[in-house]
């Protein structure tokens, strides 16, 4: 996992590469919001352009995308963005934002800049 914390945009850019697996993500979350640069309020970025997601199942990522929610408010209500090149990246996290039951606000893109856009407007 690659983390850049971004003050000045107020965001988190977390980049995962490779076969990745629920603990894999999850284990990212954790790293990126208890990292001592993360404020509450901070968005995140999720790069996934080099990531490997297919070894995931639906039940499994709809189980994720309830995880945020037991975090307090700061975490689990900033917006989030996913950044994705291959097509089953792109399926899964929609399918990640249409399970969301928080306030978060989710949305997936293919390119960093218009998921950057969407996430300082």
């Amino acid at each position: 996992m690659d983390l850049l914390i971004d003050e000045a945009k107020n965001m988190a850019y977390i980049k995962l590469s490779g076969v990745l697996s629920k603990e894999d993500i999850l284990d990212a979350f954790e790293a990126a919001v208890s990292d001592k640069r993360y404020r509450n309020g901070m968005g995140r970025l999720w790069d996934f352009r080099d990531a490997d997601l297919s070894s995931l199942e639906s039940d499994t990522v709809i189980e994720m995308a309830q995880y945020s929610r037991k975090f307090p408010p700061g975490i689990n209500d900033v917006k989030v963005a996913f950044v994705t090149s291959r097509d089953i990246e792109y399926g899964l996290s929609r399918m990640f934002e249409m399970a969301s039951k928080s306030k978060t606000p989710i949305s997936v893109f293919r390119s960093m800049d218009k998921a950057e856009k969407w996430m300082m407007a």
